[in-house]
C-alpha cells in the first residue's frame, strides 16, 4: 500500500495508545463499576476519563453533563485534525454519534446506532461524507456477538459508494480473545457479488494484534463503550478500547508490500490500578472525580 496509507496506520495507533471499553447498558453510569483492577484495590472515588495530553498538549478530550457522556475529541493522524465526535440518546441510551473533523476538507461519519439491553451495538449506519461526492458512502453494519453475549466476535459491513443505491464493497472484522481482551482483529475489505455477498477472492487483509495486556484497569471503562465501537468503525487501530485491561503492544500488519508495525506502550498506574502517564510521563492520562 502508499506511504500516506502506512503513515495514518502508524500515526492512529500512536495517538490512539492505550485502552479500551466495558461499560453497562446505561450511558448515565458509575463510572468506577468496572472489572479491569485486581481483588485487593480499594475502591477508587467515582470518576472519569477527562483529557489525555502529551507533552502537555491535549489528545483526548472528553466532555459530560453531570455523569451523562456528551461528547468525546480525539487526535487523528500526525496533520493536526481532531475529530470530534457528538452523541444524541433516546431513553437513555447512545442512537446517534456523528463525527466532524476540524480541517476543511475532512471525511464526517455520522452514525445511527442500536444498542441491547447489554449495552451492545447489534446495528449501526454510518453517512460518511467527503468534499468530492464519490469518494462519500453509506455503509450499514450487523454485529455478531458469542452465546454469551458479551463478546464481539464479527462485525460484517457493507457499503454504497459515490450516491449508488447498490451495496459493492465490503469490510469484515472478526475477533479473537485473549480472555476477556480482544487479541486480534483481521480486517478483510472487498467487493461484493453480484448478489450482494463478499467475494473473498477480492480480500486484502489488514492484521491489528493487541498484544500482553495487563492486568490493570482501562481507562475508557469510564466512557460509554458504544462511542469507541463506532470510532473503531473509522479506525480500526481502536479496536482495543473495547476491551477491559491494557495492552502494552500493538502490532498492525496492513496489506503487502507495506511493512508491519509494533508499537509498544508503557504504563504508570495509581493506587487504584488507573493508569496514570507512561514510564516517561510524557503521555498523561487526567481524570475527572465525580
Amino acid at each position: 500500500m502508499g506511504k500516506n496509507y502506512l503513515l495514518k496506520i502508524i500515526a492512529g495507533v500512536f495517538f490512539g495508545l492505550m485502552v479500551s471499553c466495558n461499560n453497562s447498558s446505561e450511558d448515565q453510569f458509575e463510572p468506577s463499576s468496572n472489572n479491569g483492577g485486581n481483588g485487593n484495590t480499594p475502591t477508587p472515588p467515582a470518576r472519569v476519563l477527562e483529557k489525555i495530553t502529551l507533552n502537555n498538549n491535549v489528545q483526548e478530550e472528553y466532555t459530560f453533563n453531570g455523569t451523562a457522556f456528551q461528547k468525546g475529541m480525539l487526535r487523528d493522524g500526525t496533520n493536526n485534525n481532531y475529530y470530534t465526535g457528538t452523541v444524541t440518546y433516546i431513553n437513555n441510551k447512545i442512537s446517534k454519534i456523528k463525527f466532524i473533523g476540524s480541517l476543511t476538507g475532512s471525511m464526517t461519519y455520522d452514525f445511527s446506532v442500536s444498542e441491547d439491553s447489554k449495552g451492545n451495538v447489534y446495528s449501526a449506519t454510518c453517512t460518511g461524507t467527503a468534499t468530492a461526492a464519490i469518494d462519500s458512502f453509506v455503509s450499514d453494519y450487523t454485529f455478531t456477538y458469542d452465546a454469551t453475549g458479551k463478546k464481539l466476535v464479527k462485525i460484517m459491513e457493507k457499503r454504497k459508494v459515490a450516491g449508488n443505491s447498490a451495496y459493492s464493497q465490503f469490510t469484515q472484522n472478526t475477533f479473537t480473545y485473549n480472555g476477556d481482551n480482544i487479541f486480534k482483529a483481521e480486517c478483510a475489505k472487498g467487493t461484493l457479488t453480484g448478489t450482494g455477498e463478499p467475494n473473498m477472492a477480492t480480500a486484502k487483509m489488514t492484521l491489528y494484534s493487541f498484544q500482553n495486556y495487563d492486568s490493570k484497569v482501562n481507562p475508557y471503562t469510564t466512557l460509554p463503550k458504544t462511542f469507541f465501537t463506532a470510532w473503531s468503525l473509522v479506525r480500526p487501530e481502536s479496536f482495543y478500547r473495547i476491551s477491559p485491561n491494557n495492552p502494552t503492544s500493538v502490532y498492525v500488519m496492513p496489506p503487502t508490500p507495506a511493512p508491519a508495525v509494533n508499537t509498544p506502550m508503557t504504563y504508570l498506574y495509581d493506587a487504584y490500578n488507573y493508569p496514570v502517564s507512561d514510564k516517561d510521563q510524557a503521555l498523561k492520562y487526567i481524570y475527572r472525580t465525580l
